[in-house]
């Protein structure tokens, strides 16, 4: 996404480097639990349900770590 609104490649590539780990824990975190409990007591019938909600959540979060990145970054330029 920082390619597409202008940022340096090297920018982009070391913001991605930083943050995926940190998002990948938290994918980990989230979804394990999630799949553990949704296969093992959530019936059939409403488990695609409870997954919606679950992944309207997630992109909440991933969306929020998207808009936090350009606000640093253009935190960063103006200063």
């Amino acid at each position: 996404r920082g390619l597409l609104v202008g940022r340096d490649p090297q920018d982009v590539t070391q913001h991605v480097v930083k943050e995926m780990p940190v998002v990948t824990m938290n994918d980990a975190n989230v979804w394990l639990p999630y799949n553990m409990i949704a296969f093992s007591f959530i019936p059939v019938t409403i488990r695609p349900t409870t997954t919606l909600m679950m992944e309207a959540g997630w992109q909440t979060y991933i969306s929020i770590m998207s808009n936090n990145y350009h606000e640093q970054e253009d935190a960063a330029t103006t200063q």
